[in-house]
């Protein structure tokens, strides 16, 4: 049966559209014996202001211990892509500071547009060395062609996120998340499984990503976050 032991994306009411502290959620991944939490908010393009954000994750890292309560907490961020190059909402030295950058689409922050529009930005995010994951790409609103992809997050040593808080929200996410899965097995492609969780009940809620992949016989050793020890090892700001 496959595993994961470590959310790798999570959300406090820093982000303003979740609902439940820090501390909370550190509780909730005790509870269900996870040994490690990844606190990503939303970057400023979702977030309350440039200013607030900016100082918020800059200073993470000093204020918040390694571990809390027998808990690793990753001090991280959900950037937004915003443009269709690939840019992101927040700058190069505060991503310096963080162990953890997710790179997501919303559609409140860059338009849905044409494949090649979505293959240019996955291009460029695969080639930013700050970017560890890459953000519910089976979002059905961002089509964009999976294979030449998945082969580029190969070569550039990202990690795909299989987000199960995808499946019954965004669009064809099931259908998406499963060829996406496919391809990151043939190509040998790290992935990581998330609850996404905006609250606390939903962390360490992993279920429909790992139904998922056992579905299509999906390698546990490509699973980063099936330990605490391979996650780090996969995350180059935590070595």
């Amino acid at each position: 049966m496959l595993q994961a032991k470590i959310d790798t994306h999570t959300h406090t009411i820093a982000s303003i559209h979740a609902y439940s502290t820090l501390l909370e959620n550190i509780y909730a991944a005790k509870e269900k014996k996870l040994t490690g939490l990844a606190v990503t908010d939303h970057a400023p393009g979702l977030g309350p202001g440039e200013t607030f954000n900016k100082s918020y994750f800059g200073n993470m890292r000093k204020a918040i211990p390694e571990f809390v309560h027998g808990i690793r907490i990753l001090k991280g961020v959900e950037a937004n892509v915003i443009d269709h190059e690939g840019n992101l909402d927040l700058p190069t030295s505060t991503f310096e500071k963080l162990d953890i950058v997710i790179a997501s689409c919303h559609e409140k922050v860059v338009k849905p547009a044409s494949s090649i529009e979505h293959d240019r930005i996955w291009e460029n995010i695969a080639k930013n060395p700050w970017v560890d994951i890459i953000g519910h790409c089976g979002n059905g609103n961002y089509p964009f062609t999976h294979d030449k992809i998945i082969k580029l997050f190969k070569e550039y040593d990202k990690i795909v996120e299989i987000n199960s808080s995808s499946f019954p929200y965004r669009k064809n996410a099931r259908q998406n998340c499963r060829e996406i899965a496919l391809l990151c097995k043939k190509y040998g492609v790290k992935v990581s499984v998330s609850s996404d969780a905006h609250f606390v009940t939903d962390i360490g809620n992993f279920t429909e990503s790992l139904t998922m992949l056992e579905e299509i016989d999906f390698p546990q050793e490509l699973i980063v976050n099936r330990e605490l020890e391979t996650l780090l090892a996969s995350l180059p700001k935590c070595q």
